[in-house]
Formats: structure tokens, C-alpha cells, sequence
């Protein structure tokens, strides 16, 4: 607190204003809020199973429970609650026919913390003043913790925030499937299947009115307890129906040609539907500002011509059905040569009527060297050559949160908030046109070779296997963009408008053996190596489609998908250490608002003039490798497993700090730029309530390692 204290201080003074903080000395090392909101996580499972039958009828039955808390707030304010049942039965019920059972129940029970945001409970925690006691010491208010004199807005004190955090989400999820299996022949068998999910979850979260502080612009409770003119509190209910059905006929046959040549054939098809819809009400004036009273029904906010959000509400469906016809062809000659062919068409009513089919091939071959008779090896005991080469479609176009059937089209949009008319002294809600279509939209197509081999040596105790691999996706499915004097407030519509690849190598290495009488010992590493690279944004390959981006004061754009980078890089500025003197400043290509001991950012196109077109890549969010390593133990009626995980090589962008003049600092704001000499280090440029120069614009001084 005491170091925050001077830091205020002292931007606050060099930008012509006060001393905030005029006795260093009281503040001491004040509150540690990451402490306050982090607590024990506890956990436990707990599981029961029983399997069983005769020669007609087996069984398996479980259940089991799990109860997890979350690290922030305790199991008060975070937590999940799992119950689930399973049972399988398969009946014998002629010689040639058998009947297969599964089915399932889940029992989710959950509670949750605002996350990811400057102002969730994190966040807070991370840039709250620290100079406030846990606990309020103002006489004649209302609320138990602290509040900041400073920070009277967007930042809160984290406690009040758990204690006014007030949510459910229960649901309820049957699936499974009904199976019958039918010899024919001695080797041809039938299949039909149906399969099944109903999920049904009903959320509620409560908003109730909150003190945060004297003089907080975000109060909608006075200090006394009365509710601040024009503020309401508010529930809101939400319910939420997910269906899917799915079913398959297939038939299996095999057979063998001149005694070598084995067959194996499968061909049939699928058809599937996916439906739901979602229900929503917010209503403000809950009684008693209660958690307790938290219901629609109980709440009695009306709508009115000065106020349109008492009382609104929205209703969505959505539904996807999918067809499909495959066949496979398996042949293996003498276990030593393999060939697989596989084709599938598949079919899409997210599709425009011309893309709604698409037919997506794949094979692949395999060499069992070991088994040839030229192959004399007392090392190696076993020896494989593969490779593959294939397509699949994806039609993975999110139809939720859309009021029309397919994705193709456009869509309607009505809000109880901003689209309708008054009559009289009451809002009545309407639609308009909420996003454009585009009938052209077709199949997502995925494209993969692999290469490789597989080799067991040394009496079998270690084995290895490597793969070259290389994906190519065609036809991306991204939300395009187009000139706002185009759209005007319409959104854009789902197009093929991106094309990826990506390649690499996957190395696994094992060792099984067992040591002594009673110790067996299994270990595996992995290794895998990638590299990904956008090859096309468009019809012409060439567009430039911005992702995600955070808020700190201003909005800011991060990452970037453009062809010949990796998908989805860090773009902004290059840093090239700090001005030192007003003369460097004049020497430089001009830099609006810069004064000594600002960043100098790089003029990378040359034009004498610091601006957007200077920014560039300053990061790469995937990993130069990852790896794995996991051990097994066992010995006698004990067992031991470890896994351990590597990534390394990707960059992370720091975007913690909420860019406030009075919030909290990361404590490497303690080094400083203080005058000409004390430091050229991009990463702690002065600090100052006033920054002209943009200092905090995305650049490579928020670019970390992430390994």
C-alpha cells in the first residue's frame, strides 16, 4: 500500500495535481486482495458399480457424485454438483439377435463468480486500491468491507462483489441409445440404432441493489440503505431445452478370397437432428432487495415510457438436421499388407440449397514389415509402415441464439429494450432484420495426409511410433465483414471466406517391462512439434480479419488472422526502448505527445511518422512444441500414475492491468523511467496520470513468454 500510495503520488503530481496520499508512512503494507478471494477448493468423488448377467443377459450399473468448490469466494459463491447413473444391458434374444440398452441420467448443480474482466472478481482483486481495510470503518453506512476514496467506479472492493454475487444453473441431461445387432449370415450383421439427449436447464442470477462506496458513481444503494433515484434491482430467469436424435442402419460383412485375402466391409447410413429453444425474462424490484424473493413472479417492475427495461424478455429456436450415407472397404492380405478406402456423403440444412451435399473420401495403407520372411532381426520384434490420406466436412455453424431454422438466411432480431413503440403509457417490443444471408455458404472441408511408422524392439519393452502430419482446411467458416454503410446495424453473414494448413511431426516413445516378481513399470513420452499458417481470407486470400481484443480504458484489438501468418498472431507495435531527452524525441520520426521517458515505438514503414500502419506481428500465440510424459507403477495391489505436460515456445499478452490513473500496478511499475540514464527498458516507461503518447497501446512490451 505504502509503495502504491507514493506511485499515485507521484503520477498525480507530474500531471499538475495533488498530493492524494500526504503521509506515506500510515499506509504500511495494507491488503492483499488476491488473499482475501482465493480460498481452499475443496473436492470429492464418490462412485458405485455393479456388473453381472448369465449367458443371455449382461449387465453394468453405476452411479456417482462429485462436488467441486471453486478457488475464488468458497463453495458459497462457487461450486458444481454432478449426480450421474448409468446402466447397459444386452440381451441374447435368439441366437442371432441381440438387443443393447444404454441409458443415462445427469444432475448438474452449479454456481458461479463473474470472470474474465477488468471488474469480475479477479480483476478487482488485481487492480482494487490496496490502501482499503477489509472492513468498513465509515460510520452510518451500509455494507460490512471497505471502499476506495480513490477508485469511485468500473473497480470494486472483490468482497462486496462475492457478497453481491447471487446465481443457480440446475439441468437435468438423459442420453443413451436402444441397439439391435442381427447375424444374417455367418458373417454379415445388421445394425440399427437409436440414439438420444433431452437436456432441460433452468438458470437465475439476482442483481440486488449495492453501496460500493461513498461518492461511487456506480452505487444503486445510498449509504443509509435507500435505494439510490432511478436504480432497481433485477432478476433474471432463463430456461433452456437441447434435443437430439440420431439413427443409424449399417450392415458389416466380411469374407476371404483365396484363403490369404481377408475383407472387411461396412455401408449404411445416419440421419440426425439437433433442436432446442431458449426462454429468457429479466424483471426489476424484487422485494426486500432478497435473494430469497428472487423470482419473476415475485418481482413487480412494469414497463413504462421513462423506463423500458423493467420488465423484458426473449424466446429462440433453432434446429439442424443432418444426413449421411458411408461405406468402408478393409482388405489385409496375411496380416502383412493393409489397405482401407472410406466414403462418406454428408448433408446439411445450415447449407444454401446449391452447397447443402458434400462427399469427403479418405484411405489409407500400412506395410507389417516384421512379417516379411526377408526380415531377420533379433532387436526388432515389430515393424510397421503407414500412411493416410482423407477429408471431413464440417457444417459447424452455431445456429443458437438465431430465430430461423438454417444459417443460410437471414435472420429477425426483437428486444423489449430498443426495438417497438409507446402506446399509451406502455412499450410494446417488435422485430427488424438482425443479419443478412448468404445461400452460398456450404461445407467446412478438412484435408489430411499422414506418414509414419511403428516399431516395437528389444524383446518388446520399448516402442516407438512417429508421423509426419499435414491438415488443410478449406472453405473456413467465419462471420464475413462488410463496410458499415453497407450493414448499417445488421450483422454480417456466416461465408467460406478462410483457409488454414498446418504440419508437424508426432513422436511417441514407450517402455513396458517388469521388474523383479511383483514391479511392472510403464512409461511413455510424447512429443509433438507444429506449424500453422493461414493461406487465405477470402476470394482473393488477401483480407485481414481481426480477433480477440480486451478494454482497459480503450478498446484494443490483439490478434489478427491474415494469410502467410500464424492464424490468429499478436499484431500492434514495436518498442525500441525509451526517449531520454527532448533532443532523441527530435531526432525521431514523429511520435504525437511523446515527452522523455515515454516508449519510442518503431517506424517501421519508413514514412518519418509513427501511426497504424507501423504495427506488425509481435507474437505467436502457439507453442514451438509440446510434450508429455506419464508413469505408471504397479506393485503387488498398489499403483502409482504421473503425468507431466510441456508447452514451449508460445507467446502470451499480458492484459491485466485496467489502465486507471488511481488502480493498482503490477510491482515492476517500481522500476520506473525517473530521468535521462535510469532505465531504456520498454516495459516501465514514467508514470504519469497524463499519457499523450498512448504508452499502454498494444505493443510488444505486454508480449510474455508463455512456455
Amino acid at each position: 500500500a505504502a509503495e502504491y500510495g507514493a506511485m499515485v503520488n507521484e503520477g498525480s503530481t507530474l500531471s499538475g495535481g495533488n498530493i492524494i496520499f500526504p503521509d506515506l508512512s500510515v499506509l504500511g503494507k495494507g491488503t492483499d486482495w488476491q488473499d482475501q478471494i482465493f480460498k481452499q477448493a475443496p473436492m470429492q468423488t464418490h462412485s458405485v458399480s455393479a456388473r453381472g448377467g448369465s449367458d443371455k443377459v449382461t449387465y453394468f450399473l453405476s452411479g456417482a457424485y462429485l462436488s467441486q468448490g471453486g478457488v475464488v469466494g468458497g463453495i458459497d459463491k462457487s461450486k458444481f454438483d454432478r449426480i450421474n447413473f448409468s446402466s447397459n444391458v444386452a440381451f441374447d434374444l435368439t441366437s442371432k439377435l441381440k438387443f443393447i440398452l444404454n441409458a443415462n441420467y445427469v444432475n448438474l448443480n452449479s454456481k458461479g463468480i463473474q470472470e474474465n474482466s477488468f471488474n469480475s472478481i479477479i480483476g478487482s482483486a488485481l487492480n482494487y486500491d490496496p490502501t482499503v481495510p477489509v472492513y468498513n470503518n465509515v460510520p452510518n453506512t451500509v455494507g460490512q468491507y471497505g471502499f476506495s476514496k480513490q477508485i469511485l467506479s468500473e473497480i470494486f472492493n472483490p468482497l462486496t462483489k462475492l457478497e453481491n454475487t447471487y446465481n443457480k444453473n440446475v439441468g437435468n441431461k438423459i442420453f443413451g441409445k436402444f441397439e439391435f445387432q442381427y447375424e444374417v449370415l455367418k458373417n454379415l450383421k445388421l445394425s440399427t440404432r437409436f440414439g438420444y439427449t433431452k437436456y432441460d436447464g433452468n438458470a437465475k442470477s439476482f442483481t440486488p441493489l449495492v453501496f460500493w462506496g461513498l461518492n461511487n458513481v456506480d452505487n444503486s444503494m445510498n449509504g443509509d440503505g435507500t435505494a439510490v433515484a432511478g436504480k432497481h434491482n433485477s432478476v433474471a430467469q432463463e430456461k433452456a431445452n437441447y434435443n437430439s436424435y440420431t439413427y443409424e442402419l449399417f450392415g458389416n460383412y466380411s469374407f476371404k478370397l483365396a484363403k490369404h485375402h481377408s475383407f472387411e466391409t461396412t455401408a449404411g447410413f445416419s440421419m440426425q437432428k439437433v433442436s432446442g429453444n431458449t426462454a429468457g425474462s429479466t424483471r426489476q424490484d424484487v422485494p426486500f432487495n432478497s435473494w430469497e424473493f428472487a423470482d419473476y413472479t415475485a418481482a413487480t417492475g412494469n414497463n413504462s415510457a421513462s423506463n423500458l427495461f423493467a420488465n423484458t424478455g426473449y424466446y429462440y429456436q433453432y434446429e439442424k438436421r443432418n444426413a449421411s450415407l458411408f461405406g468402408r472397404i478393409n482388405y489385409d492380405y496375411q496380416e502383412k499388407y493393409l489397405v482401407s478406402v472410406t466414403a462418406r456423403r454428408d448433408g446439411s440444412t445450415v447449407f444454401g440449397k446449391q452447397n447443402k451435399w458434400g462427399i469427403f473420401p479418405s484411405g489409407s495403407v500400412g506395410w507389417v514389415v516384421s512379417k516379411e520372411n526377408f526380415f531377420k532381426s533379433t532387436f526388432i520384434d515389430f515393424l510397421k509402415l503407414r500412411a493416410s490420406y482423407g477429408s471431413v466436412g464440417s457444417d459447424n455453424v452455431s445456429p443458437q441464439y438465431r430465430t430461423i431454422l438454417t444459417d443460410y438466411l437471414a435472420s429477425l432480431y426483437g428486444s423489449g429494450n430498443s426495438i417497438g413503440y409507446t402506446y399509451g403509457n406502455n412499450f410494446y417490443s417488435g422485430s427488424t432484420l438482425a443479419s443478412l444471408g448468404n445461400e452460398k455458404l456450404g461445407w467446412e472441408e478438412q484435408t489430411q495426409l499422414n506418414a509414419g511408422f511403428d516399431m516395437n524392439f528389444y524383446k518388446n519393452k520399448f516402442n516407438i511410433a512417429v508421423d509426419y502430419f499435414e491438415k488443410r482446411t478449406n472453405g473456413l467458416i467465419y462471420q464475413a465483414s462488410a463496410p458499415a454503410v453497407i450493414l448499417g446495424s445488421l450483422s454480417a453473414p456466416f461465408a467460406n471466406i478462410g483457409s488454414t494448413k498446418s504440419s508437424g511431426i508426432d513422436l511417441t516413445l514407450g517402455y513396458n517391462s517388469k521388474i523383479g516378481k511383483d514391479l511392472k513399470v510403464s512409461t511413455t513420452v510424447t512429443f509433438t512439434s507444429v506449424k500453422n499458417k493461414v493461406t487465405g481470407t477470402n476470394a482473393e486470400g488477401t483480407a485481414r480479419i481481426t480477433g480477440g481484443g480486451f478494454f482497459n480504458g480503450q478498446s484494443q484489438t490483439v490478434s489478427v488472422f491474415e494469410k502467410g501468418k500464424t492464424p490468429y498472431y499478436y499484431y500492434g507495435y514495436v518498442t525500441q526502448g525509451l526517449f531520454q531527452s527532448f533532443a532523441e524525441i527530435a531526432a525521431s520520426p514523429a511520435q504525437a505527445g511523446a515527452v522523455p521517458g515515454d516508449i519510442k515505438f518503431a517506424d517501421l514503414n519508413g514514412d518519418g511518422i509513427i501511426d497504424s500502419k507501423d504495427q506488425t506481428q509481435i507474437g505467436n500465440p502457439f507453442p514451438k512444441f509440446t510434450m508429455g510424459w506419464n508413469l505408471n507403477l504397479e506393485y503387488k495391489n498398489f499403483d502409482l500414475s504421473v503425468l507431466t505436460y510441456a508447452s514451449y515456445g508460445n507467446d502470451v499478452y499480458r492484459a491485466l492491468e485496467r489502465n486507471g490513473n488511481l488502480t493498482n500496478k503490477f510491482s515492476s511499475v517500481l522500476e520506473r523511467w525517473t530521468g535521462p540514464g535510469t532505465t531504456n527498458d520498454a516495459r516501465n516507461p514514467r508514470y504519469s496520470f497524463t499519457d499523450a503518447n498512448n504508452n499502454s497501446r498494444v505493443s510488444d512490451r505486454y508480449v510474455e513468454d508463455g512456455s
